[in-house]
Parts: C-alpha cells; sequence; structure tokens
C-alpha cells in the first residue's frame, strides 16, 4: 500500500515528523512518499496513493482539504498543532493509526467545500474554494460595511456589519461559532451565514440547504474575501461573489480508535473533559 506523507514547507517539526514516519513506513514494507503542499508535482509525487497522510495542525489541513480535494484521495490529519479538531490521530498514535489505514480498518468521511466566484463588472476576477469558511469582512477601515445578499437570485435582506461569514458544517465550530453561529455537526452538508457585530440590521445566522446559491455584492469599500482565514483577496464596490457548495468533497480518514465528534466537542470546546 502506498501512502503520501504530507507537511507544510514551513513548519520545520511538521517536516521531521513526516520524515521519520515514512522512515518507519518503509522499515514495515511499505510505500511511502514525501510531499509538501505547495509542491509543483503534487498531483504526480501522489499518483498511485491510497491515503494522504498530513502532519500539522487544523491550519495544514485546511490547506491540504483545499489543495488535494481535486484529487479525490482522503485524508489522515496527524496533529502538531494546538486544537487538532481536524486531525484524526497524533505523531504518538501514528503507529497504531497507520496499522489500521494500512490494514484496511477504516472509513472515509465527506467534508463539504465551499466554492467563490467572484466577478467585477460582469468580468471574472478569481474562484476560490474553502473547506472551513469564507468570510467577506470590512478592510483596514474600522467601520462596518453592506453585503447586499440574494439566495438562488431572490433578495434576501443587506446586511450592515463588520462582516459576513459563510461556513460549511466543518467550519461551524470555527469562527462562526465564535459569532454565535450554530454548530452543526460535519458530516452535515448544510451552509451557514453568520453575520458579524451586525449594526440595525438582521443579526441572526441563517442556514440554507446544501444546493442553494447565495450571492453577495458589495456596497462598500475596502473589504476583503478571506479563504478559511489562510488566503485574503481584496474587494472592491460592486464586486459580486458567488457562493455554493462545491461538486468535490474533501475526504477525510475514519478508524474505530478515533475520538467520535460529539466527544472532541464536550472536550474542546464545551470544555468537559474526556467522557466515555
Amino acid at each position: 500500500m502506498k501512502l503520501g506523507i504530507c507537511s507544510r514547507p514551513d513548519r520545520p517539526v511538521a517536516i521531521g515528523a513526516a520524515r521519520t514516519a515514512a522512515a518507519w513506513l518503509r522499515r514495515e514494507g511499505h510505500e511511502a512518499r514525501e510531499v509538501t503542499l505547495d509542491s509543483a508535482t503534487l498531483a504526480r509525487d501522489l499518483a498511485g496513493a491510497e491515503v494522504v497522510c498530513v502532519f500539522g495542525g487544523d491550519g495544514t489541513m485546511l490547506r491540504a482539504a483545499r489543495t488535494i480535494a481535486p484529487l479525490g484521495l482522503p485524508l489522515l490529519g496527524v496533529n502538531l498543532g494546538r486544537l487538532g479538531f481536524l486531525t484524526g490521530t497524533s505523531v504518538d498514535e501514528f503507529g497504531g493509526t497507520a496499522a489500521e489505514v494500512l490494514g484496511g480498518r477504516y472509513t472515509c468521511e465527506d467534508r463539504t467545500l465551499l466554492e467563490a466566484h467572484v466577478t467585477r463588472a460582469g468580468e471574472p476576477l478569481y474562484d476560490v474554494r474553502a473547506l472551513n469558511d469564507l468570510v467577506v469582512a470590512r478592510g483596514a477601515q474600522v467601520r462596518a460595511i453592506h453585503v447586499d445578499v440574494r439566495i438562488d437570485g431572490d433578495p434576501f435582506t443587506v446586511y450592515w456589519a463588520d462582516g459576513l461569514i459563510v461556513a460549511t458544517a466543518t467550519g461551524s465550530t470555527a469562527y462562526a461559532f465564535s459569532v454565535g453561529g450554530p454548530l452543526i455537526l460535519p458530516t452535515a452538508r448544510d451552509i451557514v451565514v453568520v453575520p458579524i457585530a451586525p449594526h440595525l440590521s438582521f443579526g441572526n445566522a441563517v442556514v440554507l440547504d446544501p444546493d442553494q446559491r447565495l450571492e453577495l455584492e458589495l456596497q462598500d469599500e475596502p473589504a476583503r474575501l478571506s479563504v478559511d482565514g489562510q488566503e485574503e483577496h481584496d474587494l472592491r464596490t460592486g464586486d459580486h461573489v458567488e457562493i455554493r457548495r462545491s461538486e468535490l468533497v474533501a475526504r477525510f480518514v475514519r478508524t474505530s480508535t478515533m475520538r467520535p465528534f460529539l466527544r472532541l466537542l464536550r472536550q474542546k470546546i464545551l470544555k468537559e473533559g474526556e467522557q466515555t
């Protein structure tokens, strides 16, 4: 069985852990190909791999999900960060988890991705993809912005707020949760819209059906579009952002020894500690 061993090029600790894991796998008689997420030959390097082991934290998993989703390969997150909400195992537990995967004792959990098509004056600017969220928010000036929102082409409302979060179920435990959005089980396909500090405008979160299309038109500038909190793009007045569920999914490896989501939720967010 061939495994991809993936890390970010700017994380020396993760690179070292990935190399150690790859060396162990080879000693055990398995093929392990080390790659970095910025590789120009990533698709070619991962050809034939059945699972990609991603060494890092949640931020690395976000980047890996966006980058590797077009390849259709399952991701096994190996946590080296603080929270570990998106990772399935740790460096210390990797040997046991890898044995399960190599023995075929795993399933794949599909996570929804969002995609946004941005246009200016009717001309396409760029397309982006996100696992957690897409956020349209104010730029350098400390003031609210107006965002005109349509759902499936029909007018919904104009938000006057610091910004607007459009999140997947996976992202519902991230930025959206911190500003009062609902918690949604990560395998759900729903899309949640949450305003940030709304002023004299509709302030509740809205949950959309998976196949609904969201259109945002910016009425103020400066503003920015943030992708999973990792990429940022400038927006101008009149820019149009169309958001919908992607046809691609991020596939996460699950084994019987991994903590169920609700237990992870109690431990990491509800602070109730580990329970059986």
